[in-house]
């Protein structure tokens, strides 16, 4: 039963409680022997901005990416297991996790949730359960 999961996506917001998420990942990557992958979700600009406001969005969102591989490179390095995909991506966080898992063949993903009142009312953690079609670890987060 030890290699019950093959390939374990870890959702990490890059927050201060990431390492707790990413560590759960890594333990249970190594008791199962899976491949470990990480996914970054972030916002898509142009989702947000109309084209009333002259803004330089894809400037805007070349940075915001850039942010985040910066971010996720610095926590990757202080993982001492192998990360088989590195993903960086914006747009839905459902679509995308979901496009994640059926292409690389994830069989458990792991994420945090934050507990909060305003999760009562946005849980990205509820809208997954709701569509993806792997297993599904959700660590409580506390604020």
């Amino acid at each position: 039963m030890s290699d019950l999961y093959q390939h374990i996506l870890v959702a990490l917001d890059l927050d201060e409680e990431h390492t707790r998420v990413l560590d759960k990942a890594v333990a249970l990557a190594r008791c199962h022997h899976a491949k470990l992958s990480v996914i970054h979700v972030d916002i898509k600009l142009q989702d947000l901005y109309t084209e009333m406001i002259a803004l330089d969005i894809d400037s805007m969102q070349d940075k915001v990416l850039a942010d985040a591989n910066e971010r996720l490179d610095q926590v990757l390095k202080a993982t001492d297991y192998p990360i088989e995909k590195r993903l960086v991506i914006c747009g839905d966080l459902c679509s995308k996790v979901n496009e994640a898992v059926s292409e690389y063949g994830i069989d458990l993903l792991v994420c945090g949730h934050h507990q909060t009142f305003w999760s009562l009312l946005t849980s990205s953690a509820r809208q997954l359960m709701n569509s993806v079609s792997c297993d599904l670890l959700v660590m409580p987060l506390p604020e």
